[in-house]
């Protein structure tokens, strides 16, 4: 399937939208953000996007936006310019990640289980940040592991209702986006969290 240049555009755009507002999702909106063809001819950077329509497959470009979006401390503040200059560094740590996520998780797990802290104290909000949130702050562990923690735990409901501040508010926002693109085996991975925790 050949890719144009304004399919990538749009993709940009609903990648954006996705990581940005709670009401927009990607998958019912097929990827693709709204646009006029025109407004997209008289954008100065167009050229960018025509390059990686010719460079790289659909999947790719998905890959390469949702990469950019994923690493950026404030997605709403990406833009193509960032891609631009760190797109292909970012994508490329994201792939290794991904066909490594197994044992990325497992040695998150062996951080997080050496902090000597008892697994539920791992969540507590009672006294604000969770030693978990922390963690992720530092980047002592991966986001993934984050989110692979809460599809087996399910976690963030409570922080959502206990933690009100704009940190786990944009992190929280970033999650929830993020998790549709991860497809794993739930089973897999709480199996390694009794091993590590047990």
């Amino acid at each position: 399937m050949i890719v144009h240049g304004f399919d990538v555009y749009r993709s940009y755009l609903g990648m954006k939208l996705h990581f940005t507002k709670n009401n927009f999702d990607y998958f019912q909106c097929e990827g693709k953000g709204r646009a006029k063809e025109s407004t997209y001819q008289s954008r100065p950077d167009f050229y960018f996007f025509e390059t990686l329509a010719r460079k790289y497959s659909d999947q790719e470009i998905k890959e390469f936006l949702l990469a950019s979006f994923v690493v950026a401390d404030d997605p709403s503040k990406v833009w193509i310019g960032d891609i631009k200059r760190s797109g292909k560094e970012n994508w490329l740590k994201w792939q290794k990640i991904h066909q490594s996520l197994t044992y990325k998780f497992t040695e998150d797990l062996t951080v997080i289980s050496g902090k000597g802290v008892p697994f539920n104290d791992l969540f507590d909000t009672s006294n604000g940040h969770p030693v978990l949130l922390k963690m992720l702050v530092r980047n002592d562990i991966i986001l993934e592991s984050m989110i692979i923690l809460d599809m087996v735990l399910g976690y963030t409901t409570n922080w959502d209702k206990t933690l009100r501040d704009p940190l786990w508010e944009g992190i929280s926002l970033k999650i929830k986006k993020y998790k549709p693109f991860l497809s794993i085996s739930t089973i897999k991975y709480r199996k390694l969290i009794k091993e590590s925790f047990l």
